[in-house]
């Protein structure tokens, strides 16, 4: 019986992350990030899309160390983290 305790509690684990990840793909959708690459490399752009199989993400105005591509994908396996840029409010909105 404890095994089927912890088989069940390790299903609701996964539940609540894919629902998070669910959540995140659609809020992400146009919204500007910051996202950190392999090799320390920081670069921001516009999400647009993820692809169906989340091997990539599509951006727009991609910021490199080196220039801005207008568009661009890239690889899931070279983001290490994404993190949303938030839109502080101005005292007019």
């Amino acid at each position: 019986m404890h095994s089927e305790l912890s088989e069940g509690e390790e299903q609701r684990r996964r539940a609540v992350l894919r629902e998070r990840y669910l959540k995140f793909l659609q809020i992400a959708s146009d919204k500007q990030a910051t996202i950190d690459m392999c090799e320390k490399t920081k670069v921001t752009a516009t999400i647009k899309s993820f692809q169906l199989s989340s091997d990539h993400v599509i951006v727009e105005n991609l910021a490199t160390p080196i220039g801005v591509l207008q568009k661009a994908v890239l690889r899931s396996s070279d983001i290490v983290k994404i993190r949303l840029n938030s839109e502080k409010p101005t005292e007019n909105s």
